[in-house]
């Protein structure tokens, strides 16, 4: 048992979450804060705090005003985070942008979010310059190298600007983080994170033991995606840590970092936990410095976890719990570990697990959707009035749309998405459920499943495989397989083969589709089902 008071609401200052970062890292001094995976330099924590300053001053500079949205649009780096904590210290809104967004995509996130200003990367300006064709008021800033008219974000760094001016503003309410939702099940909203939110949420991990500021992380997590940009490096600088920024993942290169850098942790995703124990190549490296390995963002085999736990020998793989609307939420494994489970609570924290159909609570062990309260919950979706009320209920709890149950010891254990239960009947079939199962198959690498429209039950479930590799299984075979563990109705799962036979082309799937999180991109399994059906439709 800690021997530290629990935490209280007033211990959460209400301040610019910049602020709140800088009174941190100043006594940090010649650490290493961050260092740039792809050329090796490094930034102290001193010379961090520099750059913070001299980027607010010079975005002050060049027109940057309260509320501005000002885009980014760029692999990791780590002027990218200089860019992040000098807009919340002006008291502008950082709206990351996924580099993997078509012109199209680009355009409708730039009007949607009001962008005033944008940075990139040489690399995109193309990409940019057609997206941004009928919004010239938007002005374009450059990372790296100067590249025609386009200032850089060097340029602001200026030391003979004017001292930045620090607006006064509501942390409560003021947004400094437009987020993007996961897109599963259509065009990502922008999440209005508040300064607030994301220091509340900070002090709620460090209240629950998270890391220490001897660490070392290496991160490849997206800073387009709220995992990457503050729930772990946000929290990290505010600990004092060391940051190593891929710009992309790459495994090798992961792995040769892991050697070099020897984090004691590891954040990381289902899709990466199976290379870890499955690629040949994690023997060639020395990863004796990891004694902990975190992941999230989606649910984790058996199977791989056991093998990622024999090839380190881990005692055990840590999960949690969040998503971008209500910030982290539990951790597993800071005391008493419960397999599967996302673990408890984290302070301040509240929630309530409600029957889908009546809204009313339900007891342990009963499943329904998962009700989150607490003060790093979001503040809705910019623009989006009818969605944002969907997304709460009148006293402030924040509907998930997540399935799961909570043990007698107040253990969460996440099964899987409301939108995406499969409605068989009267049954409601949880897509995870089935994977879980088709995973333990030693033919089977990968699996996602989706419901399909059916005549006499209303959805039948569809599975797409990716085949282990050298491994054959026939349908057959497989129907064999599930029909042990499950019950009549999951049964009734239909195997999908692969896109490449949903579009009509015969083959084998070489991964499921997913977000750059590790979640399923259903939508997109859903689409190549639809196409399958299409073309056996009679004519």
């Amino acid at each position: 048992m800690s021997d530290k008071p629990p935490l209280r609401l007033e211990d959460i200052p209400v301040t610019n979450m910049t602020a709140y970062l800088l009174d941190k890292i100043r006594l940090y001094g010649d650490k290493v804060a961050m260092v740039d995976a792809t050329t090796e330099k490094t930034t102290t924590y001193s010379e961090l705090v520099t750059r913070i300053e001299r980027a607010t001053s010079g975005l002050q500079a060049i027109g940057v005003m309260k509320d501005d949205a000002i885009g980014v649009l760029s692999p990791n780096h780590p002027d990218y985070l200089v860019t992040f904590y000098a807009c919340a210290l002006v008291g502008a809104t950082l709206q990351p942008i996924s580099p993997m967004y078509t012109k199209d995509d680009l355009a409708k996130g730039l009007r949607d979010c009001n962008t005033k200003f944008l940075f990139t990367v040489s690399a995109l300006l193309p990409k940019v310059q057609e997206a941004t064709q009928g919004l010239e008021h938007i002005k374009v800033l450059l990372y790296g190298e100067a590249g025609g008219d386009y200032e850089t974000f060097e340029s602001l760094l200026d030391p003979g600007h004017a001292p930045y001016r620090t607006p006064e503003l509501d942390p409560r309410t003021s947004v400094a983080a437009l987020m993007s939702s996961s897109g599963t099940t259509g065009f990502p909203k922008a999440v209005c994170i508040s300064h607030y939110a994301i220091v509340a949420n900070t002090i709620q991990q460090m209240c629950a033991g998270l890391n220490s500021d001897k660490d070392t992380f290496v991160t490849f997590f997206p800073f387009f995606h709220a995992l990457g940009l503050y729930m772990v490096c946000f929290v990290g600088h505010s600990l004092g840590a060391r940051i190593v920024i891929m710009p992309r993942f790459d495994f090798e290169t992961f792995l040769r970092l892991i050697e070099k850098y020897k984090p004691t942790n590891l954040q990381l995703v289902p899709p990466i936990m199976v290379l870890l124990a499955k690629s040949p190549k994690v023997s060639e490296y020395d990863l004796s410095s990891v004694s902990q390995i975190a992941c999230g963002a989606a649910p984790l085999s058996k199977e791989v976890e056991d093998l990622v736990k024999e090839k380190l020998k881990l005692p055990c793989i840590f999960q949690g719990y969040g998503m971008t609307e209500v910030g982290v939420t539990h951790l597993n494994g800071r005391g008493e570990f419960r397999y599967k489970s996302v673990g408890k609570l984290l302070p301040l924290t509240e929630m309530k697990i409600v029957d889908v159909e009546t809204g009313k609570p339900v007891g342990p062990g009963q499943e329904g959707e998962i009700w989150i309260r607490g003060p790093q919950v979001c503040g809705g979706y910019l623009g989006l009035p009818e969605q944002t009320r969907e997304l709460f209920t009148n006293d402030g709890w924040v509907k998930t749309g997540d399935i799961g149950y909570e043990d007698e010891d107040g253990y969460l254990f996440v099964v899987d998405r409301l939108k995406e239960l499969i409605k068989y009947k009267a049954f409601q079939v949880a897509p995870a459920t089935l994977e879980d199962i088709l995973l333990r198959h030693d033919a089977i690498a990968d699996v996602g499943v989706v419901g399909m429209p059916d005549v006499e039950a209303g959805e039948l479930p569809r599975a797409y495989v990716v085949r282990k590799q050298g491994r054959e299984a026939s349908e057959e075979e497989i129907r064999k397989f599930v029909d042990g563990p499950c019950h009549r109705f999951r049964r009734t799962m239909k195997p999908g083969g692969s896109p490449h036979e949903a579009a009509g082309r015969g083959g084998v799937l070489k991964e499921i589709p997913r977000t750059a999180s590790g979640k399923i991109l259903r939508k997109s399994l859903r689409e190549l089902a639809r196409a399958l059906a299409a073309k056996q439709a009679p004519a």
